[in-house]
């Protein structure tokens, strides 16, 4: 059937045939949504305030107090340990997901 069509006809209807080809393989590249970091609410929870010193304090009140403050600055540096390890795991991700778009980016024709 090639053969019986005229030339004038036979180039622009090979030409379109081409670029609908290239067009087909292709594919335009999807990037995926943006990852964000969110830490669970429970670490992002303010740290207790220190015990409140009443004057006429007995010694042993003053202990109590002291050791009370002691114990919620362990919890909230505990807390901030927790904290920095999920940044830099969400920051890790992020990073892989960052090379995985240049990958593709330079997959890209």
């Amino acid at each position: 059937m090639l053969h019986r069509l005229p030339r004038v006809l036979f180039f622009p209807l090979a030409a379109m045939a081409l670029s609908l080809t290239g067009c087909a393989s292709h594919p335009a590249a999807q990037v995926p949504a943006s990852l964000r970091c969110e830490p669970p609410a429970a670490l992002l929870a303010p740290c207790a305030a220190p015990v409140a010193l009443k004057p006429g304090l007995t010694y042993r009140e003053m202990l109590d107090a002291h050791l009370a403050d002691r114990q919620q600055l362990q919890r909230c540096a505990a807390q901030q340990d927790e904290l920095r390890r999920a940044l830099n795991s969400c920051n890790a991700r992020i990073d892989a997901h960052n090379a995985e778009l240049v990958k593709a980016a330079a997959r890209k024709p």
